[in-house]
């Protein structure tokens, strides 16, 4: 074979010139990526670093009670497990403004994603004579309450609201759309909706006889309880399944009870005098949870809207195109164009729209606008063009311009 014509190792074959230029120009693209700090490991060293932020727990009153604006963690009582939660881990369907709660098992220290904003639940409607009123800011038993996730989660400041743009803690009945991921149970997560009554959660003690004697009274940091969603009447479980996600393998939580099969508890009321049958089975340490709050004394600053912001900079919007002819008209026309089957758009496009019809808007009016905008209230790749665009037009009927 050695005279045999074969060909020599530096013979250019193929695409040679279009296989070295695309590699060149993935190269370049590459060191252009590392010199702005756009690749998608830094997206995520960014990511982690901001959910995984240290947070001191804090409390607002110096007393052994719940309150609400503490920073807390919601303790398994039999595992130690954490409720935490992960903002990348969104829900990508449309309309759904979600993200997954699951139960870290190995927390050394506080972080954001762990961390906890006690917040009153408000009623759309006037409260009726069976939900009754409390004057103080300290949590009772019975009372609807609100969980936040930590704003830091996601690179927010914190406040007495949640954050500019909070989640909070939901559960939605099973259905053919919603459900737990693993095991199939009650679906339980992080939403922007905080107005939906998926949000409101009550706190009840584990045993039943003591119930209706507890309805009012304050609940202690460090008490065992019972998390009740209270549209379902389901209590937050910790479930065994295995959740695998960024943070390692974390345990699944969802809302179901866990109670005790058989005739124990029956035989249990029996011995007490009670009729069979009378009070609930109590539910199983599934359920079991507990607060864990901090000894800092501290109040969060008063909340902050993110939609006052963005009215501030539309409204600034709204009268800098007014001057112009047609300026408004040419922003609707070319949202439209660039928006997709579910009215959303790049932001960066969206960012682009706005220089195009001749916008001086500054960086952090864009950036608010952007957040305001964005599908869930998390300020990343896409925003809601529909909704931009009917408070864009309710704007300019406001000012005379349409």
């Amino acid at each position: 074979m050695r005279d045999v014509t074969r060909f020599n190792p530096v013979c250019l074959i193929g695409n040679w010139a279009e296989d070295r230029e695309l590699q060149r120009t993935i190269l370049k693209d590459l060191l252009s990526r590392n010199g702005t700090g756009t690749l998608k490991l830094d997206a995520f060293r960014q990511r982690m670093a901001s959910a995984l932020a240290e947070v001191e727990l804090t409390r607002v009153a110096d007393d052994p009670y719940l309150h609400f604006g503490d920073v807390v963690q919601l303790v398994h009582v039999d595992t130690g497990c954490v409720l935490a939660g992960d903002p990348a881990d969104a829900d990508t369907r449309p309309g759904e403004q979600a993200c997954a709660a699951t139960a870290a098992p190995d927390v050394r220290a506080p972080c954001c994603r762990n961390s906890l904003i006690i917040l009153p639940y408000v009623p759309p409607k006037t409260a009726t004579a069976l939900e009754p009123l409390y004057s103080d800011n300290t949590v009772h038993y019975g009372q609807k309450v609100r969980l936040a996730l930590h704003p830091g989660a996601w690179g927010d400041a914190a406040d007495a609201g949640g954050g500019p743009r909070p989640m909070c803690l939901f559960s939605k009945p099973v259905s053919t759309t919603h459900a737990s991921r693993y095991t199939r149970q009650q679906l339980v997560g992080f939403t922007a909706r905080v107005d939906s009554f998926d949000c409101a959660w009550t706190v009840v003690t584990p045993d039943p006889n003591l119930r209706a004697a507890s309805e009012g009274v304050e609940v202690a940091i460090g008490a065992p309880v019972l998390l009740v969603h209270c549209a379902t009447q389901k209590p937050l479980c910790l479930e065994a399944a295995r959740y695998p996600n960024d943070y390692g393998i974390e345990l699944e939580v969802s809302a179901r009870s866990a109670t005790v099969n058989g005739l124990k508890l029956a035989l249990e009321q029996l011995a007490q005098g009670v009729q069979k049958g009378f009070l609930p089975k109590g539910a199983q340490t599934d359920n079991f949870w507990t607060f864990v709050g901090g000894a800092k004394v501290e109040e969060l600053p008063p909340a902050r809207s993110s939609a006052d912001e963005a009215a501030a900079f539309m409204d600034g919007l709204v009268t800098e195109l007014g001057v112009r002819q047609g300026a408004i008209s040419l922003l609707e026309r070319k949202l439209v164009t660039l928006e997709n089957n579910h009215q959303l758009m790049p932001a960066e496009d969206f960012k682009l729209v706005l220089r195009q019809v001749g916008s001086q808007l500054p960086e952090d009016g864009i950036a608010a606008l952007i957040a305001r905008y964005a599908p869930g209230g998390r300020a990343g790749a896409s925003i809601d063009a529909g909704m931009f665009r009917n408070d864009l037009r309710a704007a300019a009927t406001a000012a005379g311009l349409r």
